[in-house]
């Protein structure tokens, strides 16, 4: 199999286990709810009402879409169809979108806020420095960009991923090559935190210059 088809069949691994999966993914998210909203809320303070917001692996749309949706005009993507099921039900106020994120196409300067929360390390590693590229120029000038990824580098699947049955795939670099992903991309990195789960998260928020 070739590079490119071994992408691909990531990427299909990686959709069919969030369908099959959705409902116990779910469930997983009450636990860093307060962390995402305590984040949101210092991000869009001073964001008008009406800005532009993507909220890119949306997933079920908890609680990120559904937070961002009640004062935003929001677009979630996701690549999941039944993922995306829910967030319609949950955020009814935001637009989806199904869609492989690297796929995606909007004009220069569209969004004043773009979120990616626990979803580019679903992303091939070798497509992802195109992708912050793209997140770069859909940023209107002073724009925000948050993004969470491991500290660690790591490419590999589990094929029973927290026992409910479906396969994943994930694909990230190490904390420090992140970071300079985003400043090859052109960003300035305004915070970096280390919260610890599972196993230890970078969040990071970076802004396009004006």
């Amino acid at each position: 199999m070739d590079q490119a088809s071994e992408r691909a069949q990531h990427k299909l691994e990686v959709e069919q286990g969030y369908d099959q999966m959705a409902w116990g993914y779910l469930s997983t998210k009450a636990k860093d709810a307060a962390q995402v909203l305590s984040t949101l809320i210092v991000l869009t303070t001073d964001l008008p009402d009406g800005a532009k917001v993507l909220d890119l692996g949306c997933g079920a749309g908890v609680p990120s879409t559904q937070f961002l949706s009640r004062r935003f005009d929001v677009t979630g993507v996701d690549v999941s169809a039944h993922q995306l099921e829910l967030a319609r039900n949950y955020a009814p106020g935001a637009t989806f979108i199904k869609s492989d994120m690297t796929a995606l196409s909007f004009p220069e300067a569209t969004f004043d806020l773009i979120v990616a929360f626990y979803s580019i390390i679903h992303v091939p590693r070798e497509e992802q420095p195109a992708l912050v590229s793209n997140i770069h120029s859909w940023l209107k000038p002073g724009g925000r960009f948050l993004a969470t990824w491991p500290l660690t580098e790591w490419e590999g699947e589990e094929k029973d991923w927290q026992g409910w049955g479906a396969a994943m795939w994930w694909s990230h670099f190490g904390g420090v090559d992140n970071l300079n992903m985003l400043r090859e991309a052109g960003f300035m990195i305004e915070s970096v935190e280390e919260h610890v789960d599972e196993e230890d998260w970078l969040w990071v928020v970076a802004t396009k210059e004006q």
